[in-house]
């Protein structure tokens, strides 16, 4: 990013484990510039117009890692923060700010106890598992009636803020709607460098058994929605599996605007295959697909 906080370049390093026998073919859909092999990997990537491509055979195991340079104008706006800075008495403060809150559709009536409590379990065990929790369904009594709420993505925020007299390191965890955003202040107005990485935290889990059947209910479709937005950052380049694994770990640092590449398509492969297929790949059913709404394109 600039030093003011515009991001000025985005780069995607993606890996993933086949844990399985057989020939693979499969897209994943990015807003592209260029693909080179990234570290570790076992196969050469391939590159079509909005998308990031993979063939060949798996032993049983086998590593693939990609290094794309996005369009900067449609990854950016899909980061999960921001940063700006402010400048007041001599002092400058970064400010980052946990941009992943969505308004989201739910619903509330009278709940059905023990069907309540058999979803909260399958979400419970999801979120332990790190897998998908979507396509579960409470039974409710009479009327539903739709209201609306606030998901964010949970984040931990770790980096370090350098103004010239000495680093200062800071973290904390951003929830996107009780506490939005972090700042952080350093002598001088001289605009400071700053390196910072962001992961995805904890789905805070308030759900208790004292709750009322609304008030539990209501706990129960928000941390499913949450999570479901969090699974949504932990896949910012889209996924083969979208109910398998993912985690990913964003840097944020200072740096010189870069030049820019031409974009550039191939169309061999390393393990001498022909043909493609491009699999479209949708997150989170239901909410906001941000961090891959160039798939629909």
């Amino acid at each position: 990013m600039d030093v003011d906080g515009t991001p000025n370049s985005v780069t995607g390093i993606q890996t993933v484990r086949l844990n399985r026998l057989g020939d693979y073919v499969f897209a994943i859909a990015a807003p592209v510039v260029s693909v080179v092999p990234g570290p570790g990997t076992q196969s050469q990537p391939g590159q079509r117009t909005n998308q990031i491509l993979w063939q060949g055979f798996s032993p049983g195991r086998r590593v693939l890692s990609s290094r794309a340079d996005l369009r900067i104008d449609d990854s950016a706006p899909f980061l999960p923060v921001k940063t700006h800075l402010e400048s007041r008495a001599g002092r400058t403060t970064v400010v980052i700010e946990n941009i992943t809150g969505v308004e989201a559709s739910s619903y509330t009536g009278n709940v059905e106890p023990t069907s309540l409590a058999q979803v909260l379990g399958r979400i419970r065990s999801a979120i332990k598992r790190n897998v998908s929790a979507e396509g579960l369904n409470v039974e409710l009594r009479g009327r539903q009636t739709p209201i609306e709420m606030m998901v964010a993505a949970p984040l931990r925020v770790t980096g370090v803020v350098d103004a010239g007299a000495g680093p200062r390191r800071f973290s904390g965890l951003l929830d996107g709607i009780r506490r939005p955003s972090l700042r952080v202040t350093v002598p001088g107005t001289d605009r400071p460098a700053v390196t910072f990485t962001v992961r995805t935290a904890a789905v805070p889990d308030n759900v208790t058994a004292d709750q009322t059947a609304r008030t539990r209910l209501a706990g129960t479709i928000g941390l499913e929605l949450t999570y479901a937005r969090e699974r949504q950052y932990d896949q910012f380049l889209a996924s083969p599996d979208t109910t398998g694994h993912s985690s990913t770990t964003y840097v944020y640092a200072t740096a010189r605007r870069p030049t820019a590449a031409t974009p550039v398509e191939s169309s061999g492969s390393s393990d001498n295959m022909i043909g493609w297929i491009a699999l479209a790949v949708l997150l989170a059913a239901g909410l906001p697909v941000a961090a891959v709404v160039w798939a629909r394109s």
